[in-house]
C-alpha cells in the first residue's frame, strides 16, 4: 500500500529533476525529452488520462532523437578519405567519453520507460490463458518481463554508476540527472 503511494512520487520527483538538469544545459532537445518524461510520469502516477501506448510512443520517440543527437562531431563523410587525422578525429576523447557513456544510457532510458508503462498498464495474465500463448512461450517466441526487468535493472545499475564518476569527477548536475534516471527506472520497476 505505501509502495503505491510513494513510487509515482519517486517517479514524479525524478522526472522533475531530471527536467531542471535539462534546463540547466540549456539544451532544447534535452528540455523537451525531459518534459515529455515528466508529462509521462504525471500521466501515469496520477491523472492517467493518456494511453500509456502513447506515452511509450513519445517517449521512444524522444530517446531516438537524443540517440541521434549523440553523433560525434569528428564523424562526417567528409573526414573519410583523410586517412589518419580522420581516425584521429573519429576517435572519442578521454574528457568526453564520460559525458557521451551518459549519452548513450539515457537515450536508451527513454524506450526502457516506454516499455515499463506499457507492462504497467497491461491487465493482469489470465489463470486460464490460452494454449497457444503458453506453447509459444515455451518455445521462446514470447519475450518474458524477465528479460526486461533484468535490461531496465542492468541500465539502472549503469545510470547510477555514472551518477558516482560524474560526482566524484565534480559533474554535479551531470550526477544529479544521471541518479535521478536511475532512481525513476528504479522506482518503475517495482
Amino acid at each position: 500500500m505505501l509502495a503505491t503511494m510513494v513510487m509515482p512520487a519517486v517517479m514524479i520527483g525524478s522526472a522533475a529533476v531530471c527536467l531542471w538538469c535539462a534546463a540547466r544545459t540549456r539544451s532544447p532537445l534535452r528540455l523537451v525529452a525531459a518534459c515529455m518524461m515528466l508529462g509521462a510520469m504525471l500521466d501515469h502516477g496520477v491523472t492517467g488520462y493518456l494511453s500509456p501506448m502513447l506515452w511509450a510512443a513519445v517517449l521512444v520517440g524522444v530517446g531516438v532523437l537524443v540517440g541521434a543527437s549523440l553523433r560525434p562531431s569528428g564523424c562526417d563523410d567528409r573526414a573519410a578519405g583523410a586517412g589518419e587525422a580522420a581516425l584521429a578525429a573519429a576517435a572519442p576523447m578521454t574528457a568526453g567519453a564520460p559525458v557521451h557513456a551518459q549519452g548513450i544510457l539515457t537515450a536508451l532510458s527513454y524506450p526502457a520507460m516506454g516499455a515499463l508503462l506499457l507492462v504497467s498498464a497491461a491487465p493482469p495474465p489470465q489463470a486460464n490463458a490460452s494454449l497457444t500463448v503458453v506453447k509459444l512461450h515455451d518455445h521462446g517466441a514470447v519475450p518474458s518481463l524477465e528479460w526486461l526487468a533484468a535490461a531496465v535493472g542492468l541500465l539502472a545499475v549503469g545510470l547510477a554508476c555514472t551518477a558516482l564518476a560524474a560526482a566524484r569527477d565534480g559533474r554535479r548536475f551531470a550526477a544529479a540527472d544521471a541518479g535521478a534516471m536511475s532512481l525513476m527506472l528504479g522506482a518503475m520497476l517495482l
